[in-house]
């Protein structure tokens, strides 16, 4: 019970903390165009943006997370890694969701209202 309650516990801290740092890296790229920050347009950048990154970032996360708990022994070893695959799966998920958002760009705008 205690192994199903760290998953979980992990999962939500992971996928609130990847949505965290989507909403702050999208509000933060575009400042510019930006009048005001709400609790709307902050809504709204997670429920386009947040959501569709930070799913597929914390799955994955979770599930190589749980290969290296059995391969890396040591606490600080462990934790460097964490970050850096943490950072890295983010990344990859803004590089596939950018690559997306350009596609579609052409068609819609999704900024605009």
């Amino acid at each position: 019970m205690k192994n199903v309650t760290q998953i979980i516990s992990k999962t939500a801290l992971v996928f609130l903390l990847s949505n965290l740092v989507v909403t702050v890296y999208f509000l933060y790229s575009y400042r510019s165009i930006i009048e005001t920050v709400d609790v709307q347009l902050i809504a709204r950048i997670i429920k386009q943006f947040g959501l569709i990154i930070s799913i597929p970032a914390t799955i994955l996360f979770v599930l190589i997370d749980t290969l290296l708990v059995k391969v890396i022994k040591t606490n600080w070893a462990l934790y460097v890694t964490r970050t850096i695959i943490f950072l890295g799966v983010l990344y990859i998920m803004c590089l596939v969701f950018s690559i997306y958002i350009i596609t579609s760009a052409l068609i819609d705008n999704p900024l605009a209202e």
